[in-house]
């Protein structure tokens, strides 16, 4: 099955002590035994290490370790995947219909890129923000690890 990994997944996978930790693991390691087809947005990978960095409690990673965990816990099971610049401008678009304010744009990016790929899965935590954005047949795709 194909799944996208929404960049909060791809965090708690990665610090064993974060509260989703084993959940957000789980879809990781399907994508690593080849059970599942990971995908992430290119744009996780800024989102990942602005993440990371800041994680509140004590979690925050040193910048200088995010590479690591990308290159060694990450990108080897998934596969990245963008837009084309018109396809930017039509989110941008999009967006501008929906109203969406700030980072919202964002959520909507890794939406179009997971509409994109044909995903059959959204992985996120955060699955009620995003079904509020999503298009009605794509919502039924978005869970929770």
């Amino acid at each position: 099955m194909k799944v996208f990994l929404d960049t909060n997944v791809l965090v708690a996978a990665s610090v064993r002590q974060h509260p989703h930790h084993t959940r957000a693991d789980e879809i990781l390691s399907r994508c690593a035994e080849g059970k599942d087809e990971g995908v992430i947005h290119s744009h996780s990978l800024l989102e990942f290490h602005s993440a990371l960095t800041q994680l509140p409690g004590g979690l925050a990673v040193p910048p200088a370790l995010v590479g690591s965990l990308l290159d060694e816990g990450i990108l080897p099971f998934v596969r990245q995947a963008a837009l084309r610049t018109s396809e930017v401008r039509a989110v941008q678009q999009r967006a501008g219909q929906l109203g969406l304010l700030g980072g919202m744009i964002y959520d909507l990016f890794h939406l179009a890129v997971a509409e994109k790929e044909k995903a059959e899965r959204f992985y996120t935590f955060n699955t009620g923000h995003f079904r509020q954005i999503a298009s009605a047949d794509f919502a039924n795709r978005i869970v929770s690890p």
